[in-house]
């Protein structure tokens, strides 16, 4: 498997891996408890739920001004 990472809050997390179970897995341990996701990413999970979980990870972590910038285009 080819796996990648984002960071989700729990809330989130349990959302992307109740709804693709087979994409989305919680990382073990604190880490995974407090969102850390892997994403598995061949086969490939689809452009639109790849891009969706990265597009979340980074409304997370990115300065307010970038996201509120961001939604305005």
């Amino acid at each position: 498997w080819l796996w990648g990472m984002v960071k989700l809050t729990p809330t989130q997390q349990r959302a992307f891996v109740a709804d693709h179970p087979k994409v989305f897995e919680r990382v073990a341990g604190g880490w995974g408890r407090g969102g850390a996701t892997q994403v598995r990413l061949k086969p490939s999970p689809g452009r639109t739920i790849l891009r969706r979980a990265i597009e979340t990870a980074w409304r997370n972590t990115a300065p307010k001004r970038l996201v509120e910038a961001h939604e305005a285009d």
